[in-house]
């Protein structure tokens, strides 16, 4: 049985959430799924405001609708986001929710701003990501207060910021009971020029050199989600081939988050060498799962500043390869409850969840303060 965050349960909220997708399948945002699901236990309503429903069991408190991509045959960067206000206004009054919740896709505070500002919601918005749009800095205007996942998750200097960590399925997640043989080099997350797939695949190169690399494969798993990645995922297909990898590379593709897992149970090492300039979701997935992780990401390295050894310092193939294959050599030796831990009441899905509510309470509770004076 799944456990349940340890928050009191809140039946004076009424909380409206915006997200990307509601799909416990998705290859990316099945943790949007869960974590809307687990807030809802902890509210008396929640409604949903997603862009796509997958596979989904909405609580009977909780209501889904589905934002119409062309409203009047106008696409939302066009001017259909705004459109929507109407709508979303009278259902909001409707549903009597007293709190929003944007969970990443801060576009959605910039196109309803009218909307919301007119429903005087206190509006908490989670964002954890190294790129800064001008829409961001709107996003920013809009909310009360936002929540990232590290220093480096959110790039704008505002008094609105709260660092409150990951929100990683630990349940899901977890050492295997049964370990098979570790000769695997994991990546996992998009086919996308940001995570620098080349890198991973010209440090696998010069692993290969070594005869205590013979046994080991890299596996890259995750999507191709815009033009650009199918073009990039080519282009990695063709340099793999070319650094004679095309053997021991596998390029898996997409996989339900339910069967990450057992590739974690395989593998020796998960290797990160992205630039998102965030915390990424997929290392600490790894660690909760009992498997070390070697990244270049700035946003683990205070976290990890007791492991120097899973910290990537120079990024030139052959220095990587060099700590990777060191990583292999003592592969059956690692305290796999220990990497855990790094994870567990840190950033697993329970404590983020109660960190949301804890903050939503928070601006509930200003913006009452602030309504009787």
């Amino acid at each position: 049985m799944r456990s349940r965050p340890q928050g009191r349960v809140d039946r004076g909220m009424r909380l409206l959430l915006i997200n990307f997708e509601m799909d416990a399948d998705s290859p990316v945002l099945a943790w949007q799924e869960s974590l809307a699901t687990r807030l809802c236990r902890e509210t008396d309503f929640t409604l949903v405001l997603t862009e796509k429903i997958g596979r989904c069991q909405p609580p009977e408190n909780m209501h889904l609708h589905v934002l119409r991509r062309r409203p009047f045959q106008i696409p939302w960067r066009f001017g259909g986001g705004y459109l929507l206000n109407p709508q979303v206004h009278a259902l909001c009054r409707q549903r009597e929710v007293n709190a929003c919740f944007v969970h990443m896709n801060h576009r959605w505070l910039v196109w309803l701003r009218p909307a919301l500002e007119r429903l005087q919601l206190p509006i908490l918005l989670w964002y954890a990501h190294g790129t800064v749009t001008p829409s961001l800095r709107t996003a920013l205007e809009v909310a009360s207060r936002v929540v990232t996942s590290s220093p480096e998750g959110f790039r704008i200097p505002s008094s609105k910021v709260r660092i409150i960590g990951q929100g990683i399925d630990s349940d899901l997640f977890d050492i295997p009971a049964s370990v098979s043989e570790r000769n695997d080099i994991l990546y996992v997350g998009r086919m996308s020029r940001r995570k620098r797939i080349n890198l991973l695949l010209e440090t696998f190169h010069h692993m290969r050199k070594s005869p205590a690399a013979s046994q080991i494969r890299l596996r890259l798993i995750g999507p191709e989600l815009t033009r650009d990645d199918v073009v990039y995922g080519d282009e990695m297909r063709r340099l793999s081939a070319a650094l004679g990898l095309q053997e021991v590379v596998d390029f898996v593709g997409p996989v339900r988050p339910q069967e990450l897992p057992s590739y974690h149970a395989s593998a020796f090492l998960h290797l990160n060498v992205s630039r998102t300039g965030s915390m990424d979701k997929t290392v600490l997935e790894a660690l909760s799962c009992g498997c070390p992780a070697l990244t270049s990401n700035e946003a683990f390295f205070a976290m990890l500043e007791d492991r120097p050894e899973f910290i990537v310092r120079d990024e030139r193939p052959e220095a990587i390869a060099a700590q990777a294959l060191q990583l292999y050599a003592q592969r059956n030796a690692v305290d796999r409850q220990t990497l855990r831990k790094l994870v567990v009441g840190r950033h697993d899905l329970n404590h983020y969840a109660e960190q949301i509510l804890e903050n939503l309470r928070d601006l509930r509770a200003d913006m009452v303060s602030s309504l009787k004076g």
